[in-house]
């Protein structure tokens, strides 16, 4: 891909990469530095869009720093994902706290991922089934470490 040729999209590969990811303060959230780098085969959508499309573009050995905006990462904060229920209709809702990543059922039987937001005694819960890291602006430090062609005859 040297010289700002476009990638065949055709063609799947194995990605490595290491990198470093912060929220705009600077607070890191995640990195592979002290461990195993990152795997993933390129079009399966195992990563957030923008961080796929910035290692397109990279040559192993390669590293460069990306910033990415909400649409580009977790996407935007939808306040249609929260929802309130009566505090008294939660089994030991006393061990609820606010902040808390918890599983509750959703009306297919599903489990989904809620982060809790407020419990009330006397009045309602309010659960968020927002991504956690949705609506925040994202900075990537990435190395590419290799990409390999992928058939997906591996195991």
């Amino acid at each position: 891909m040297k010289g700002g040729a476009v990638p065949d999209f055709s063609l799947k590969h194995r990605v490595t990469v290491h990198y470093t990811g912060s929220f705009e303060d600077g607070e890191v959230f995640d990195t592979t530095q002290g461990r195993a780098p990152l795997t993933y085969i390129e079009g399966n959508h195992e990563v957030v869009p923008g961080f796929e499309v910035a290692v397109l573009s990279m040559e192993p050995g390669e590293k460069k720093t990306v910033r990415l905006e909400p649409k580009d990462a977790y996407g935007e904060h939808d306040p249609h994902l929260l929802y309130v229920m009566p505090t008294i209709d939660i089994p030991h809702y006393e061990d609820l706290v606010p902040g808390q990543l918890i599983y509750l059922m959703n009306d297919e039987g599903y489990q989904q991922l809620t982060r809790v937001i407020r419990v009330e005694d006397d009045g309602e819960t309010l659960f968020d089934f927002n991504h956690p890291m949705a609506g925040h602006t994202l900075t990537f430090d990435l190395e590419l470490v290799s990409r390999e062609p992928y058939t997906g005859e591996e195991a």
